[in-house]
């Protein structure tokens, strides 16, 4: 056998490396219709952003449903859900809190055995996934287990970790390994394991949503339709989804935007070729793509009427969108 120096092997794998990045391919729009929107800069900058939110360098909160919370969150926390009143974080140690928006004192406070990856607050009942994909059902009045099960453990994580949903008597468990677990409140017991996909990593589900008694749940693969009667799929390389009425839209990872109905048919898509989305939303009668080289994007809900706008830099850290307001690091840019 023969056998090669360490060194010998390090220098191999660099050289495919550095040859992969220099022939990336990027995004390059056709037309350009002049600068982005600017705003004056905040005095903080986003630390960490989650499916639902994110946390500023001062300790203030920005959710997607209530916008910007002049909160005081503790180092080293993170944003996790909000509720009507109350917002969740926690840290890497397994704390978690629970914060009233009314007085902003601490509701409830827990130490769990692993790092909370995703959370949702109804009434008492906390639902929660753990790192080490344990769901759990937690009475914070009470102070109480109501509910622990331990799946298979996963490898990889991906950031943008939907959170559980209640619905009616009805609690949904966004599993790691890419799985919804469906619970009936009162009696506490699971009544149906839906398997998403089944990919080795980055398998957890990023995306959970009802209406109208449907369900839609995505991983980074797969993105399934639940209603009373029928499942629907359809496999692509998502990077993010938007559900809007009854229309659904996939964000691909080749940049793709695919525009689907409820049953999972495709109405139509709009290629734009290399682009990586870092953030995107629906603003009142559009929908905005936030790309990686710097680069606002926007179109109708047909996907027409396409308008490319140019920030001055690219986005090296990271970006969202609240109640129709981007927040790119250090600003605050109002999307009309």
């Amino acid at each position: 056998m023969k056998l090669y120096h360490l060194s010998t092997v390090f220098l191999f794998v660099s050289l495919i490396s550095l040859s992969g990045c220099a022939h990336k391919s990027i995004y390059r729009p056709d037309k350009i219709l002049g600068s982005a929107p600017d705003a004056p800069v905040m005095g903080k900058h986003i630390e960490k952003v989650v499916r639902e939110g994110a946390i500023f360098s001062n300790g203030n909160i920005v959710t997607k449903r209530k916008g910007l919370l002049p909160l005081n969150i503790p180092k080293g926390f993170i944003f996790v859900n909000d509720s009507d009143d109350s917002v969740i974080v926690t840290d890497d140690s397994g704390s978690l809190e629970i914060i009233s928006l009314s007085n902003k004192k601490i509701r409830f406070r827990k130490t769990f055995q692993e790092p909370v990856i995703s959370a949702t607050l109804k009434g008492n009942y906390l639902a929660a996934v753990l790192a080490n994909n344990t769901i759990l059902l937690y009475d914070i009045a009470a102070d109480k287990e109501l509910y622990k099960e331990a799946l298979d453990k996963v490898i990889t994580i991906d950031a943008r970790a939907a959170n559980p949903l209640f619905l009616n008597d009805l609690i949904v468990f966004p599993t790691l390994d890419g799985r919804l677990l469906i619970m009936q409140s009162d009696q506490k017991t699971v009544l149906r394991d839906v398997a998403i996909s089944d990919k080795a990593l980055f398998n957890n589900v990023i995306f959970l949503k009802v209406n109208d008694n449907k369900l839609v749940a995505a991983t980074a693969s797969k993105i399934i339709v639940i209603t009373p009667q029928n499942i629907y799929t359809y496999k692509a390389a998502i990077k993010d989804v938007l559900y809007i009425g009854h229309d659904i839209y996939l964000f691909e990872k080749n940049g793709t935007v695919v525009h689907l109905d409820e049953r999972l048919h495709k109405i139509s898509e709009r290629p734009f070729a290399f682009a990586n989305y870092v953030a995107v939303a629906s603003v009142g009668d559009k929908i905005y793509m936030v790309e990686k080289q710097g680069y606002l994007i926007s179109m109708d809900k047909n996907l027409a009427n396409i308008k490319v706008q140019k920030f001055d830099d690219e986005f090296e850290k990271s970006v969202m969108i609240a109640k129709g307001v981007l927040y790119t690091d250090d600003k605050a840019i109002k999307l009309k």
